[in-house]
């Protein structure tokens, strides 16, 4: 799959990791991400002290609403990530105020695309709905949107171009769709970099 990756024309590609780090896989950035998928918002908060200096990514499956409140408002959590299934996405679904909360923190949203390939016809419009309304309350609360393929294997893999297409099925433009795909998961990634280097004291302040 990484080769695939590099093939496709990636430069980087965000791994989900639990047990030891890949080798290094030039010219592929390879960018550490763990996906926590909590039993409440307790548990969020304890696996946060364990994990954020561990990963670059820290991504957070949000199954309740109030998982989603608090990893939206928490700064450890860079990304986040709602449920495939249509009917879970409508209880759960990215608010106006989870929105508030992420803008407030620098958390970003995320549009996997596998949920969207994997669907059949009538699923697929509801999950549409659903996400157009998310996007909404996105751009209105300047909360990033990445894009991830979500994929398990090399069959899902997409080119980022078409990954970017993709979001054209929720009214998200040409620009604005190869950001989710490019700047907006680049800027996540060199923000934590430098909040994980050695250097690195508090925002704005670093040791010389």
């Amino acid at each position: 799959m990484l080769k695939l990756a590099s093939r496709l024309g990636y430069g980087g590609i965000g791994l989900v990791q639990d047990g030891p780090a890949v080798a290094d896989c030039a010219p592929l950035d390879i960018v550490s991400r763990i996906d926590l998928r909590p039993r409440n918002a307790n548990d969020l908060t304890a696996t946060l002290r364990k994990v954020r200096r561990r990963y670059e990514i820290v991504a957070v499956e949000c199954w309740s609403k109030n998982i989603a409140r608090q990893a939206a408002k928490d700064n450890r959590v860079d990304v986040l990530n709602f449920p495939g299934s249509a009917s879970e996405r409508r209880r759960v679904r990215f608010d106006r105020q989870e929105a508030s909360l992420a803008e407030d923190v620098n958390c970003a949203f995320e549009i996997n695309v596998s949920d969207l390939l994997g669907a059949g016809p009538l699923v697929l419009s509801k999950l549409l709905t659903i996400i157009r309304e998310e996007v909404e309350n996105s751009v209105r609360h300047r909360v990033p949107v990445v894009v991830s393929s979500g994929a398990h294997g090399p069959l899902a893999m997409r080119d980022p171009r078409s990954l970017a297409a993709v979001l054209s099925l929720v009214d998200i433009d040409e620009e604005r769709s190869l950001d989710t795909v490019s700047t907006n998961p680049w800027d996540l990634v060199e923000r934590n970099r430098e909040k994980l280097g050695p250097d690195f004291v508090m925002p704005g302040v670093r040791r010389i």
